[in-house]
Formats: C-alpha cells, sequence, structure tokens
C-alpha cells in the first residue's frame, strides 16, 4: 500500500491592501434624474436598469479608517448602504476620517451639508475651491455653523494613505463668476505607504494632455470620467446646446475620445465613473458597451469594491 504524505498548507492572506468602494458611479442628477425621461431613465423606472446616485467613493489603506472623495447630494443614502461607514462602540462617530474633493460641481460639493452632524470635519481641497466654496458658493461658511472644519491642502497624509492632486483645469463653476484659476479641478492620487500601490481618481476629465498620460502612468488603478459617449450627446437629445468639451469632459468615443487613449494604457483596472443618465454604455447589451468591454475596461456601478 502507498503510503501519501500529506503536505500541511499554509494560506496567506493579504492585509496590505487599498480597498475602494464606489457609493455613487452617476454624473450630476443620478440615473434615473428625476426630471428626465431618456431611454435609460426609463429603463430604470421599468426595473430593466439599475439605479446609480451621484459619482462618490471611499478608499482605505486599512480597511478602519476611509478617505471619501467627493460628497454627493445622494451621501446619505450612500453611507447607509456601506455598513463599514457605520458608528462603531460609539453614540456619534464615523470611519470617515476625511474628505476630498476634486472640483466645485454641485454632484461633487453639496453633500457636504449632510455631514454636518459630524463635530469636526477634516477637508482637503485645493486653495481655489476653497476659495469658491467660502465666497461665491458660501457652504463652508454655512457648515461652520454646525461642525468645525480642519481645512487641509494638498498633499495629505493619513496613517497609510499618501493623496496628492494634479491640476486639470481652471473651470469654474456655473455659479461661480469670478476668475478661474488652474487648480479648480484636480485630479486626485492616492498611495499606499505600506504597498507603494496607486489609484489615480480623475472624476472629471476635461483633456487628454501629455501631463495627463504622465499622471497616470504606472497607477495601479484609475478611475476615470465617463461622463459622456460622444461630444455631441445632450446635443442631440435637445437637452443643451453645450458639447460634453463645453462642460468639461473628454467624451469616450471618437479618435481623441478617452477610450482610444485607454486602451493604450498598461493599468491593471480601469474603471469608467460619474457616468451620465443619458450615456449608452448603461445598457449592457449596446455596443457601445461592447466596445468599453472588449477593451478590458469596466463600468462602475454602485456598490462596486476594488481591491489593489
Amino acid at each position: 500500500m502507498l503510503k501519501v504524505e500529506r503536505k500541511k498548507c499554509r494560506v496567506f492572506f493579504r492585509t496590505e491592501i487599498i480597498r475602494i468602494r464606489i457609493l455613487g458611479s452617476s454624473a450630476g442628477g443620478g440615473t434615473p434624474q428625476w426630471n428626465c425621461g431618456c431611454k435609460n431613465c426609463r429603463a430604470v423606472r421599468q426595473q430593466l436598469l439599475g439605479r446609480r446616485t451621484q459619482s462618490s467613493i471611499v478608499v482605505s489603506g486599512d480597511g478602519k479608517r476611509w478617505i471619501l472623495l467627493n460628497a454627493s447630494p445622494d451621501i446619505c443614502t450612500q453611507i447607509i448602504s456601506f455598513p463599514e461607514l457605520a458608528p462603531t462602540g460609539t453614540i456619534r462617530g464615523s470611519a470617515i476620517c476625511a474628505v476630498v474633493l476634486t472640483d466645485g460641481e454641485m454632484d461633487h460639493i453639496v453633500g457636504l451639508l449632510s455631514l454636518r452632524e459630524q463635530s469636526k470635519l477634516q477637508l482637503v481641497c485645493s486653495k481655489s475651491l476653497r476659495r469658491l466654496l467660502t465666497h461665491d458658493f458660501p457652504l463652508l461658511k454655512v457648515l461652520e455653523n454646525y461642525c468645525s472644519i480642519d481645512y487641509a491642502p494638498f498633499p495629505f497624509q493619513t496613517s497609510s494613505l499618501t493623496i496628492s492632486a494634479f491640476n486639470l483645469s481652471g473651470k469654474n463653476p456655473l455659479y461661480a463668476k469670478g476668475h478661474a484659476k488652474k487648480d479648480s479641478v484636480v485630479a486626485v492620487q492616492l498611495t499606499s505607504t505600506n504597498t507603494k500601490k496607486t489609484i489615480v481618481y480623475l472624476p472629471c476629465l476635461p483633456a487628454i494632455t501629455d501631463d495627463v498620460r504622465q499622471f497616470v502612468e504606472g497607477c495601479d488603478c484609475l478611475l476615470v470620467d465617463g461622463t459622456f459617449w460622444s461630444n455631441q450627446e445632450m446635443v442631440l437629445l435637445g437637452i443643451t446646446e453645450r458639447t460634453a468639451y463645453d462642460m468639461g469632459h473628454v467624451p469616450i468615443d471618437g479618435n481623441n475620445g478617452s477610450l482610444a487613449w485607454l486602451r493604450e494604457l498598461d493599468i491593471p483596472q480601469i474603471i469608467y465613473i460619474h457616468i451620465n443618465n443619458t450615456n449608452p454604455i448603461l445598457l449592457k447589451t449596446s455596443p457601445e458597451r461592447k466596445m468599453v468591454n472588449q477593451a478590458g475596461i469596466k463600468v462602475g456601478y454602485d456598490g462596486m469594491e476594488v481591491l489593489i
């Protein structure tokens, strides 16, 4: 009889990882947007397509403290949907240790007012954005009546993540009438101090420049602007006369679109976020979605989790 030697197998669990949770994957208005009758919004109301809340993510390097990137108007619902953000062992509290803002658009800042019950709010943003939210749209002045705000510019350091920013555009939101500063819109890079793994968060991409190419090079995960499929998307629907570029977003399609650029990048995970309710990639059976899938790029959705 043959003796079978049983070897002990050791299972190693990787504890030092960056965790990403997409709280909201839609552009401003969500899907369905309350006053929109486009094909996608109709499909959601008919329960043929999943609902999407407005753009926001959380990131953690230790699984305990979380960085909130952009505070959407849907933030309360989004926080409730992710139990790991709930308080533990205290009457009041949150696992969110800081809020990082990339721009001053309504879908990225209005949720700050819903965080007013926190006794102290750590806010990280550019100097220009702080100025906008103090003078042009004095949200911070209102918020300071409810909680203290500890403001920090980039770069910002937590115990497990280093957060830096890259200036993308000086385009102001519609409510801001003053002269736009170059850091009104930024991309954010989060790097683990333990593993050196890097995430780039880029929900608003005004242009694909050499500097942008350099900023995302070598990252392990890129969450990137997927707002519109085509430059004329909203114009052709009769919604507005403003193109995608006019609104500060490179469209996905076209020779100069983001898909042509992204399919050439050597990045392990690329995910489209901030997707407008009119975008055909929301439909899994659409030819546009098929093109994105064939390029190896994922379409982000509410509740999606990514490990780096």
